[in-house]
């Protein structure tokens, strides 16, 4: 059996081996870019020559790797079953680095000396700097230099999205706090809402909360709590009292008895053309309109102490039921209430010329079963304008 010191002996001796094959190799490959600086431990230097292609990329001198600029390698005892010790060696009196960028560029070889442990890893070492070089390591790394505030500032410049500041921050982790800023999320909240329903009275109010509920996550908070929010399909009474609607027919019997004599079999939508727009669910109960008809009605919800998700229109003077409506929240934050005749839209603020447009523009003609009888029009119908949309295909005729 082998004895111990046998044994260390045998393994020092093929450290040895290996580590005189590798020097061999390097100075092969290397040429006038490998320097020998002792033997004992062994220790070298090799160039760095980054390739930037025929376009020099690097124009701001700060950011250029020193001409002379090498990596210098030195042999444990038991290399390469541990891992060199690397250095940097340069004249820094005409370049200097910062040392945030020294330590990035030699943690890049580092890591790569570690994932080879066992074996010979000094040229991928080589190409890992040069590789780190060539891709901009040193102006990646000189970001680090900057302030939270400045990333801040940089990040709410650039990212025009949720999903670009999650990009921005698993690819460079140094932008991991200032990700959570509201500097950040008060751009992020502005852009996102900017192209929503209800824009100005949300931003208002989110003004005056950042006021009397500031804290350093207050408008990262705010954009998850609005997309939240807009995932309800109910409203309150509060909420559905304080909304002006616009009042339109899915169609229009007054076009259909006006129809040319080529088109009498189509009954043609009524979405085009808005009935009122000035109307209120008031929360006594009552409708406001400048309509008069409207003015004979009431209203009453299926949770009159919570979520409504029903409404029901009645006549005031015999009780009588009008229509029933469902409430629906759309993909712009805005909201519907449905029925099987007529349709409600919330009015923006702002007024929003595109309140139907996503109904308007999509008008297709609809066929009528044979099977199907029709009850909206005593005068026969075999096709309809309808929206391109399955629900509104599945309404009654």
């Amino acid at each position: 059996m082998m004895r111990d010191n046998e044994t260390i002996m045998l393994a020092t001796e093929e450290h040895a081996n290996a580590q005189r094959d590798e020097i061999a190799a390097m100075t092969a490959i290397f040429l006038d870019d490998f320097t020998l600086l002792s033997h004992d431990p062994i220790s070298y230097s090799i160039q760095l020559r980054p390739d930037f292609g025929a376009i020099d990329q690097l124009e701001d001198g700060a950011l250029r790797p020193p001409d002379d600029l090498a990596l210098t390698v030195t042999y444990h005892p038991n290399y390469p079953d541990s891992t060199p010790i690397f250095g940097l060696v340069y004249d820094k009196n005409k370049v200097s680095l910062h040392h945030v960028q020294e330590r990035a560029l030699l943690r890049t070889v580092t890591t790569t000396a570690q994932a080879e442990i066992g074996m010979p890893s000094a040229y991928s070492c080589i190409n890992a700097a040069q590789e780190f070089l060539e891709h901009g390591g040193l102006a990646q790394a000189s970001v680090a230099l900057l302030s939270d505030d400045c990333l801040a500032h940089i990040l709410a410049y650039l990212a025009t999205s949720k999903e670009e500041i999650d990009e921005v921050r698993v690819a460079l982790p140094i932008f991991g706090t200032a990700s959570k800023t509201n500097a950040v999320w008060k751009q992020l909240c502005r852009l996102r809402w900017r192209e929503k329903w209800g824009f100005a009275k949300r931003w208002e109010r989110a003004l005056e909360n950042f006021q009397t509920q500031y804290n350093q996550h207050f408008w990262m908070q705010s954009y998850h709590n609005e997309e939240e929010a807009a995932k309800m399909n109910f409203l309150t009474r509060d909420e559905l009292s304080t909304m002006t609607f616009d009042y339109r027919q899915w169609f229009s019997f007054t076009l259909f008895h006006n129809q040319p004599q080529n088109m009498r079999d189509v009954l043609p939508t009524g979405l085009r053309d808005s009935l009122a727009k000035d109307v209120v669910f008031s929360s006594t109960g009552a409708m406001f309109s400048q309509r008069d008809w409207f003015r004979r009605l009431a209203w009453k919800s299926n949770n009159d102490d919570g979520a409504i998700t029903q409404v029901s229109l009645k006549l005031t003077s015999n009780g009588s039921l009008v229509e029933i409506f469902t409430v629906y929240r759309l993909l712009n934050w805005g909201w519907e209430i449905r029925g099987s005749d007529s349709i409600l839209r919330a009015v923006d603020e702002e007024g929003d010329t595109n309140l139907w447009k996503d109904y308007t523009t999509q008008i297709v003609v609809q066929d009528k079963p044979e099977w199907v009888e029709q009850h909206r029009s005593s005068y026969p119908y075999y096709f309809r304008e309808i929206p391109d949309d399955e629900d509104c295909k599945a309404l009654d005729w």
